[in-house]
């Protein structure tokens, strides 16, 4: 079985992919590699992602970067998505990586940040083993805590909490809530930082934008997305492949429900 599927959008990434494929290679994992775009290649990408048999995808783009999103539409495994630098600084496509709709996650990082990229892909590869919950103990980082860990209950996913992401812990996957504008943690663990702000403006997505520079993270306020890809994160051996199944089929027949 091949690690990692990584697929790039367009060879004007070359310098980003170039790099990602060196270290994973350093590091002994094992891969296959593309670039297809989801607009310009749909069938060829839709080819490559129905023969693979990889662990876990690196997705990189620029520009509108929907490829990540295209590829988690498709996939209930994790999909680490990589903004490359293209109009405004890649402003662009690291919101198109992060802003994921509900249920359908990618896992974002800044923009041209290969180095959680790798610290992820091998984390996961060895196995995570438990998702952490931060406890939030006012405002709305309280309130969206609290939102992700009714919906972590009550769709049975399985989780503990903690009253911070400082204990070092190389099989965990920390959710953290941190309020738009403040400072997010920074350590060696794997902290899916989920920044809360109700209301926001247009000037908000600046901050959204330079708070996540070097960590990873799902789109603002986003809870659902924040406790789906954690388990993803702990289900390389597939133990949970029923119950991301079903949460994606509850998501699918509420869209389909407006139809009617």
């Amino acid at each position: 079985m091949t690690d990692v599927c990584v697929v790039f959008g367009s060879k004007s990434d070359e310098k980003v992919y170039s790099e990602l494929l060196e270290k994973l290679k350093i590091m002994g994992v094992s891969y296959e590699f593309h670039v297809f775009s989801a607009h310009k290649t749909p069938r060829e990408l839709e080819a490559a992602l129905n023969n693979t048999n990889a662990s876990i995808y690196i997705a990189g783009a620029g520009l509108s970067a929907a490829l990540p999103g295209v590829i988690a539409s498709k996939t209930i495994k994790p999909v680490i998505g990589l903004p490359c630098k293209g109009a405004f600084g890649g402003l662009d496509a690291f919101l198109s990586c992060s802003q994921m709709p509900p249920d359908v996650p990618v896992l974002s990082v800044g923009v041209e940040n290969i180095a959680p990229v790798i610290s992820v892909s091998g984390h996961y590869l060895h196995g995570y083993t438990e998702i952490i919950l931060v406890e939030k103990k006012t405002g709305e980082e309280k309130k969206y805590y609290e939102k992700c860990k009714k919906f972590m209950s009550d769709n049975n996913i399985p989780f503990s909490t903690a009253k911070n992401s400082n204990k070092s812990s190389y099989h965990a996957v920390f959710i953290e809530f941190t309020k738009l504008g403040k400072k997010v943690p920074s350590n060696n663990n794997t902290i899916l930082n989920v920044l809360v702000k109700e209301n926001s403006s247009e000037k908000d997505a600046l901050k959204f934008f330079s708070s996540l520079k070097w960590g990873l993270c799902v789109g603002l306020n986003n809870y659902k997305n924040a406790a789906i890809i954690a388990l993803e994160l702990v289900n390389l051996k597939g133990n949970y492949n029923n119950m991301i199944v079903g949460l994606r089929k509850k998501a699918a027949q509420k869209v389909l429900g407006a139809n009617k």
